[in-house]
């Protein structure tokens, strides 16, 4: 019996140590990628690993690709859609690397817009992936078309689309200025108001600036009349930059006479052959309001930072001048010409009260207000100081931009310039 009893001890340490060794689980990893890449650890085979093994994982995209991600028996895996991570093995596992191949998107823009998504610079995108594009035009210009490689754009002439990528791309979005013909009537009154309108030199001013090819605009008058207005050479660009005589263009007349209240003008623009063009046509009605007084009481101080003008307010006159009105009905203006030729540097408007500082330094000009040179950059010379002010059309009227321009020239305040000294003498 004790014999026995031995042998079955040690049957059952041997049975108990063959048990631990057979109780090792151990499972297979099999590991692929897809084009454009390859893992390089382990590596792309099927491996033997020991159950609760953590096994190190490493994908790496050739040139030209990127990792996506790793898909089939993932559960296990730390992180999918990073290219270094692990899985632990908990069973058999069949793993793939994925690949896709990336293109660039190079963006540009012509003058007058941009592309604000996805923005202008060279973007490397997936294979397949597919891109907003949104192009946005400035002030003045409009959106074209999307040129260069467009084949995969879904429609080229609107500013907001997408492209598919399949290649490499290269494309630019492009812009237009606006085409515009603006035209204006208006009467232009110079003197005292104790005289009534028609003893105040009246004129009918006719203007229009436009981005056209036009050579002239005849204007065709509700008495009858006709102008024909040229280019206005004397409009210089000191004043109004935008106004360069090649790309903008502006044609001033002034005819003798009021404006016929409710009068229709019609403005016709004409080719170098005197031939009209084709749909460039506009009208304006002169609404015919009371006339403003001009500025009376005209003064100027010289102060550190320039020459402050100050005038007595015109009577507001309802629906004709209310220069603090809203919506603005009229304003007035500053302008400094020099003596002799008479060239106009310096325009002041959009002024609703009555004072306005001419600022010594171009640093103190403000925007939508001030135009031309400051008193520092104006040479030696003597020079004239002119207030007046505009009226403008009653908002819903027939009327289009502005009723008057009225003066006093007996109110104008002469100065001189000599080595950077500003002296005033007054009217």
């Amino acid at each position: 019996m004790a014999r026995v009893s031995i042998f079955l001890v040690r049957v059952a340490l041997i049975a108990g140590m063959i048990g631990c060794g057979g109780g090792v689980v151990e499972y297979d990893l099999t590991i692929t990628s897809t084009a454009g890449g390859s893992v390089t650890t382990p590596g792309e085979d099927t491996y033997t690993y020991d159950e609760g093994e953590i096994v190190d994982l490493v994908a790496e995209a050739e040139e030209g690709y990127r990792f996506v991600n790793w898909t089939g028996d993932v559960d296990s895996i730390v992180d999918v859609e990073d290219a270094t991570t692990t899985v632990t093995m908990n069973d058999n596992y069949s793993i793939t690397a994925n690949f896709v191949k990336q293109y660039d998107l190079t963006i540009s823009s012509t003058e007058g817009g941009e592309v604000t998504n996805p923005g202008e610079e060279t973007f490397t995108c997936d294979e397949g992936e597919v891109v907003n594009l949104v192009a946005e035009a400035e002030e003045g210009y409009h959106f074209v078309n999307w040129t260069g490689d467009v084949g995969t754009i879904a429609d080229v002439e609107d500013a907001t689309t997408t492209i598919t990528m399949n290649g490499d791309y290269t494309i630019t979005a492009n812009f237009a200025i606006d085409l515009y013909f603006w035209t204006d009537a208006w009467a232009f009154l110079k003197g005292p108001a104790a005289l009534p309108p028609e003893e105040r030199d009246p004129c009918v001013s006719l203007g229009i600036t436009t981005n056209m090819v036009v050579d002239r605009v005849r204007v065709d008058m509700p008495d009858g009349r006709s102008a024909i207005v040229p280019a206005y050479t004397e409009y210089t660009d000191v004043v109004s930059p935008g106004v360069n005589g090649t790309t903008v263009l502006h044609f001033f007349t002034c005819e003798p006479g009021m404006p016929i209240a409710g009068g229709e003008y019609i403005f016709t623009a004409l080719d170098a052959a005197g031939e009209p063009i084709p749909g460039v046509r506009n009208t304006d009605i002169w609404v015919g309001v009371e006339p403003p007084a001009p500025p009376t009481n005209v003064r100027a101080e010289l102060t550190e930072d320039g020459i402050l003008v100050s005038w007595d307010e015109s009577p507001i006159i309802p629906g004709s001048f209310e220069p603090e009105a809203e919506p603005r009905l009229g304003f007035y203006k500053l302008d400094i010409g020099r003596f002799g030729a008479w060239e106009l540097v310096y325009e002041a408007n959009s002024i609703s009260v009555s004072y306005y500082l001419i600022p010594k330094d171009k640093a103190d000009f403000i925007e939508g207000k001030d135009y031309g040179l400051s008193l520092g950059e104006m040479e030696d010379g003597t020079y004239s100081i002119a207030c007046g002010l505009h009226s403008i059309a009653p908002e819903g009227s027939l009327g289009k931009g502005m009723e008057y321009f009225i003066s006093d020239p007996g109110q104008n305040i002469a100065f001189t310039i000599q080595d950077g000294e500003i002296t005033i003498y007054g009217h």
